[in-house]
């Protein structure tokens, strides 16, 4: 019988397998790893509870509603009031027209979506729209179903609101000028940290992150922030047809630039609300035409010197989109205007920006995901499955080998509890070592800014379209130098990957028992880079988003590879350069008295601006040793699972072996062998195909980011 992914990769080596295909076959998987499951519950030897089959049903049916709703996660970034919860309601066909008759004959129109929005600042805390499958159990129907979470209240996580609740319900959450009289009672004076949507029939599978503006002021929303830089895949930066950008936008869009560079994210840049910008201005043109054109060159003028990552990160430059055109349109069609339907739809350019993200999809990022999916249900399945191995390997020992068996079990526990701490200790020696050796490396760093920014620092009037020039170049420079081939950041991830290597010898040596032991408890393989992916997710995420700018700059086609490390590691120390130049412009600068008539007022700020490059040179290299630091603590924190996991499997097949000593009934022990090697195998073949399937995955995302 030919497995599933052996079609399927045959399909991809071809360029033959789309989303929809790799996820099929996924579904699939998943109805034979449910089935493996709930088969195991007619096996009472197994000593598994029907509590801890429930929990891990649970957790696969949650990995299969991730493989239906959503495969591409998108954070909207512009200032206040750009239109970005706008835009995400109208993205997913959340977005009403509705007209509402006046007494006086004349009616008014108004806009409902799934997020509050207003000409006003609206957003008051992180947004999140997601998609959920019908089948998924959760009632998210009509508006979707409003979640909550508290700050101060971390207990309680997520809190459920209700299912399509009235607007002014879910504005008195998440908008800045809610009323919160229209809360639960109980929700009356708590903060709100951040609300989440879950909506049914959503029209793109795809996550939304609504972020605060660039003006935000909320401290509280930092790591909220962070965490949603770190997943999103690609952003879009949202700006109003009736304006053009500004100054004040410079800082949020230098810091996606730097996001950027180092992740290799896709960046979409769009103009909504052309509805309100259709006038002709004094060129014959409609406003936001002008808008656009003038977003465009202003886009070119300030990231194009960056060289050809510039024109990565603009791409096609702004797309003019309306969203309540499109809902105009909904309401013209069911009212029977058909004619009027069509120019609103087409005139609202919304369908462009869906075929643009469903593009990121279907070249990889939907592939990226589904291999994701299937890794992590990989390791769910792997962990019951090898309980099932150890018991089944303990009823196959003979009544005469139970003896030598149990006290070989004993040793190999004492061992491994001696050996655990000596692992660690190694570890962390070797880490030191390494962190020192690259960390002086950041010695020169300053030397390297000065030489090449100094003369930038003289040629301009330290303005914030000065000061964004300046901290764009030294993004730049930081980049090169940090990924060159001798560079910080490149040495290592060879480091790491070292450390790996070495990692998982260690536990080779310390797990595998006994040269002429026998297959009870065998040291479970670890591949390269599985101590890190194995991780908590939450784990992760509090070391890997130290920084908004950078929070999650592993490749997508590498959790440990030299690439994705090395663009990590420049990415968090980037913090040290783009955290805010304290700098404002030349009206910051305190002339002193014995200053004031050798210097001018510029000259001393070139000079503060040029102190700063020190600074923020020694920064990063303190940023670097720590994020390091911190990395090598992940490695350690994962080997330590490792072995407690060995530990424990390691303890329960001594005690099957002492029961079978005590009480050595070969019938019922052939009776349960009989049962579980079919068990065994076909819990084998789902594991294999998860593996497939995984890389096979991962092998299209690759190359769809390469071919790019």
């Amino acid at each position: 019988m030919i497995s599933l992914c052996t079609g399927l990769t045959w399909c991809i080596e071809y360029g033959m397998a789309s989303v929809d295909e790799v996820r099929e076959d996924l579904l699939r998987l998943f109805d034979r790893c449910e089935d493996w499951l709930n088969g195991l519950r007619e096996i009472p030897g197994l000593a598994i509870s029907d509590v801890e089959i429930d929990e891990q049903v649970h957790d696969l049916r949650g990995q299969r509603n991730r493989a239906l709703s959503s495969l591409l996660n998108v954070g909207l970034l512009g200032r206040q009031s750009s239109g970005k919860s706008f835009l995400i309601s109208g993205l997913q066909k959340g977005l009403r027209y509705e007209r509402f008759e006046r007494p006086d004959g004349g009616y008014t129109k108004q806009y409902i979506g799934i997020l509050p929005s207003s000409p006003t600042p609206t957003t008051a805390c992180p947004s999140t729209v997601r998609p959920v499958h019908a089948d998924s159990g959760v009632h998210a129907s009509g508006r979707g179903l409003l979640r909550v979470r508290f700050v101060g209240r971390p207990e309680e996580e997520w809190v459920e609101i209700g299912t399509d609740l009235a607007p002014s319900v879910v504005a008195a959450y998440g908008a800045a000028d809610g009323d919160r009289a229209d809360r639960l009672p109980a929700h009356y004076q708590l903060e709100v940290e951040q609300i989440e949507l879950l909506i049914e029939n959503a029209l793109l599978p795809a996550k939304f992150f609504d972020l605060p503006g660039a003006e935000s002021p909320n401290p509280a929303h930092e790591q909220i922030m962070r965490n949603a830089w770190a997943e999103a895949d690609c952003f879009i930066y949202v700006t109003q047809g009736t304006a053009t950008l500004t100054a004040g936008e410079l800082g949020l869009m230098t810091d996606l630039y730097n996001h950027h560079l180092q992740s290799g994210k896709p960046v979409l840049w769009v103009l909504t609300g052309i509805d309100r910008a259709d006038q002709l201005g004094n060129d014959n043109r409609e406003g936001w035409r002008s808008a656009r054109d003038t977003n465009n060159a202003y886009l070119s003028e300030r990231f194009s010197v960056a060289g050809g990552t510039g024109a990565a990160f603009i791409g096609e430059g702004f797309l003019p989109v309306s969203p309540a055109w499109e809902a105009q349109a909904d309401l013209d069609e069911a009212e029977g205007d058909v004619r009027a339907a069509q120019r609103n739809r087409s005139e609202s350019r919304m369908a462009a920006l869906r075929d643009r993200l469903t593009e990121l999809i279907e070249n990889g990022t939907g592939q990226y995901h589904l291999g994701k999916i299937a890794a992590e249900t990989f390791r769910l399945v792997r962990t019951r499955h090898r309980s099932v191995a150890d018991v089944l390997a303990t009823h196959q020992v003979s009544v005469e080998q139970l003896t030598a068996e149990r006290d070989n079990l004993r040793r190999r526990l004492d061992d491994t509890e001696r050996s655990a701490e000596s692992i660690r200790s190694e570890l962390e020696s070797e880490l030191n070592r390494q962190v020192r050796a690259v960390g002086q490396q950041f010695d020169e760093l300053k030397a390297v800014f000065r030489r090449e920014l100094d003369t930038v620092i003289d040629s301009g009037n330290l303005g914030a379209e000065h000061l964004a020039e300046i901290k764009v170049r030294q993004t730049r420079l930081f980049n090169e130098w940090m990924t060159a081939e001798q560079g910080p950041a490149t040495v290592w991830a060879r480091h790491v990957e070292a450390l790996d290597a070495r990692a998982r010898v260690l536990l080779r040596g310390a797990l595998r028992g006994e040269e002429h032991a026998t297959r009870l408890v065998p040291e479970a393989p670890i591949e390269p880079g599985e101590l890190f992916t194995s991780l908590d997710e939450r784990r992760r995420y509090d070391v890997y988003a130290a920084v908004q700018t950078g929070a999650a700059a592993v490749s997508i086609l590498s959790a440990l590879g030299s690439a994705g490390t090395a663009a990590l590691m420049t990415s968090l120390s980037l913090s040290a350069i783009t955290g805010g130049v304290a700098l404002a412009g030349v009206a910051a600068v305190v002339v002193t008295k014995g200053l004031k008539a050798r210097k001018s007022v510029l000259d001393q700020a070139r000079d503060q601006r040029k102190n700063q490059l020190d600074q923020e040179a020694q920064k990063a290299g303190t940023d670097f040793a720590a994020l390091a630091l911190q990395q090598g603590q992940l490695l350690a924190d994962a080997v330590a699972d490792h072995v407690a996991e060995h530990r424990q499997r390691l303890r329960d097949a001594l005690q099957q072996i002492e029961d079978r000593i005590e009480d050595p009934d070969i019938t019922s022990s052939l009776d349960l062998v009989a049962r579980l090697e079919p068990v065994d195998r076909t819990g084998r073949a789902i594991l294999d195909d998860l593996m497939d399937l995984s890389a096979s995955a991962t092998s299209v995302a690759a190359a769809d980011s390469n071919r790019e």
